[in-house]
């Protein structure tokens, strides 16, 4: 394997491992696919491998892995989810780093061997196209989206977020 591979592969790596979480205030750091994968963009940029950020629709109750009583916590099913794509040996590749090693006992890690796609993290209704994505992708959520957001699905990340805690702590098993 070649240098550049190689810091490919540890860039990846880096980021995937920063504890997925989900910012329930402006102040917090924004850890979950969005975040993690606006860094990985800028890592992977610096290599001179050319990538592009990728949206798909889902729903979190596809996610059949989140407890029932998580599930239950009144909140918007609908989910976008970000990705992105690299083009290596000509051909466009995913890449998702979006859960963290830690959560490898319950939850799907991805790995990357610096060449081939992994999977996406969640079940994608509808992939969008690289223009549309890359809209989505330059376009930040205001401060009052942010917090309609937050005040319709805060409970519900608390709640994902403490669960995710608890899964890298050895406190639940499925």
């Amino acid at each position: 394997m070649d240098a550049q591979t190689s810091v490919r592969i540890n860039n990846f790596r880096f980021i995937r491992d920063i504890p997925y979480r989900i910012p329930l205030s402006l102040e917090e750091p924004d850890h979950c696919c969005n975040g993690k994968h606006i860094a990985l963009y800028t890592l992977l940029e610096k290599t001179g491998l050319e990538v592009r950020p990728m949206i798909c629709s889902s729903s979190w109750s596809d996610f059949n892995l989140i407890p029932k009583e998580i599930q239950a916590i009144p909140h918007e099913d609908e989910v976008q989810h970000l990705y992105l794509e690299a083009k290596i040996d000509g051909k466009w590749k995913r890449l998702d780093v979006s859960m963290d090693k830690a959560l490898e006992p319950i939850l799907p890690v991805n790995e990357w061997d610096g060449k081939n796609s992994t999977l996406i993290c969640v079940k994608p209704h509808r992939i969008y196209s690289p223009e549309e994505s890359l809209g989505s992708f330059y376009t930040e959520l205001s401060d009052k989206d942010f917090k309609r957001d937050i005040k319709k699905n805060g409970k519900f990340y608390k709640a994902l977020n403490d669960w995710l805690e608890d899964i890298r702590r050895g406190k639940y098993q499925k």
